[in-house]
């Protein structure tokens, strides 16, 4: 080979030599830049950091207010939010500022809140939770004696609740727990005829973090009768039917836990026989009102007997046993009429005119706006203005701690002994 040939190889090596090493350095650079880059995207990740001092409360509005340390790095906050019994939390909202106010909130629930940063580079993760509950009202507990011998309590229900715990007093005077139950009801069945009995309820609410939240009502007392002759009676009365409406009547009162008196005309009767024999089975008293609405005192003696005698085996026929009560149709009494009837006469203290005026409210107001303990008040089933009345009336007159009893009940619970041709408007407490 000569000497020019050699040196031009020579060259050439040397270049393609440069270039790979040129090459291997611009790999060298790119993976360095790739590693800076992800280094440095790694920074902004880590430094949008989750919130810290989540703090919550409920404000005098009753709104939760959740608020929490400021992000320098965030752009927004995601909110997540849980109610009661919920396992998943959902996003809730979001928010630009370090705080919210949550007015969608109602008594008796938990809600669970927790918060995210999100900022250009990323999100943080999701910070601990925070809770606030609710409270509803004092849990308030009502108790009734039942037919069955078994005293049935009741209360509103606490959506948040894990369960109920029922505490009852014992002679020691103290409150302990006879049983618990996932429902707003319980019975008890160890308790006596004619006696007193005292109980709280309490609802528990077993939280994420292994608390548990427990309020107790105040006492309720129940009276071991059907009536409790320490508080307030009134006895309803329903004259000239039974009717088309008595039913729907009879089925309020039973729903109720009450009772009242139906005055029945014996021509009324055989058309009607079961709505008579639902009332009489529900406690009821069915009262003689004359067979065909005849004005007693305008008639003999021999007429008022007949008139009672022969409603009297209508209403036997359903319930087994005559009227022990009679109501003169149009409050029409005289000597003649009190001398035939054979029956305590019961008249009213409370004349609601229904017949005549034929509405509702006036009806409801003509009640609710002069009743008093020992009251008869005078209706008649055969009006729907004074069904939708009653349907009304019935709970109503319970929520204000009135006991809807019979006329015969309030006679006997507050002490008169009624006697046959009497006429008696009403029958307050004995002085």
């Amino acid at each position: 080979m000569n000497r020019r040939f050699l040196t031009f190889a020579f060259v050439v090596m040397m270049g393609i030599a440069s270039i790979g090493n040129s090459a291997r350095a611009t790999e060298m650079t790119d993976s360095t830049n790739t590693q800076t880059q992800t280094e440095t995207t790694t920074e902004v990740l880590q430094s949008v950091t989750t919130p810290t001092e989540v703090k919550i409360e409920l404000d005098d509005k009753g709104f939760i207010q959740v608020s929490w340390s400021k992000v320098d790095t965030a752009d927004k906050y995601v909110i997540y939010r849980r109610v009661d019994h919920e396992e998943l939390a959902a996003e809730y909202m979001t928010v630009n500022k370090p705080t919210i106010k949550d007015k969608k909130v109602e008594k008796g629930h938990i809600y669970y809140y927790a918060v995210k940063a999100v900022g250009v580079g990323g999100e943080s993760s999701v910070s601990a939770e925070v809770y606030k509950f609710v409270a509803p009202d004092k849990p308030t507990i009502t108790g009734t004696y039942t037919k069955k011998k078994k005293i049935k309590l009741s209360w509103e229900v606490v959506p948040a609740a894990d369960e109920y715990v029922v505490y009852k007093q014992f002679s020691s005077g103290e409150y302990i727990e006879v049983g618990n139950t996932k429902k707003n009801s319980y019975k008890d069945s160890y308790v006596k005829r004619g006696e007193y009995y005292k109980y709280k309820v309490g609802y528990k609410i077993n939280l994420a973090n292994g608390k548990t939240i427990e309020k107790k009502s105040k006492a309720c007392s129940v009276y071991t009768n059907l009536i409790d002759p320490k508080k307030k009676m009134v006895a309803l009365t329903f004259d000239d039917g039974p009717g088309r409406y008595t039913q729907e009547i009879v089925d309020c009162l039973k729903e109720n836990d009450a009772r009242a008196t139906f005055y029945v005309l014996g021509c009324n009767i055989d058309g009607y026989k079961k709505a008579l024999k639902n009332a009489d089975k529900i406690g009821c008293e069915i009262g003689n009102h004359s067979y065909d609405h005849k004005i007693l005192s305008t008639v003999s003696s021999d007429e008022v007997k007949r008139q009672m005698k022969n409603t009297d085996a209508k209403i036997k026929k359903i319930t087994g046993s005559n009227a022990v009560t009679m109501r003169c149709p149009g409050g029409g009494v005289n000597k003649t009429v009190q001398g035939a009837v054979g029956k305590p006469i019961i008249l009213w203290s409370i004349d609601t005119l229904d017949w005549k005026h034929r509405n509702t409210q006036k009806t409801i107001s003509s009640v609710m706006d002069n009743v008093k303990d020992g009251d008869i008040v005078l209706m008649h089933d055969i009006h729907e203005p004074t069904k939708r009345a009653a349907l009304y009336l019935i709970p109503a007159l319970k929520k204000q701690g009135y006991q809807l009893v019979t006329v015969s009940e309030l006679a006997e619970y507050r002490g008169y002994n009624l006697k046959k041709g009497s006429i008696y408007h009403s029958l307050r407490k004995k002085k």
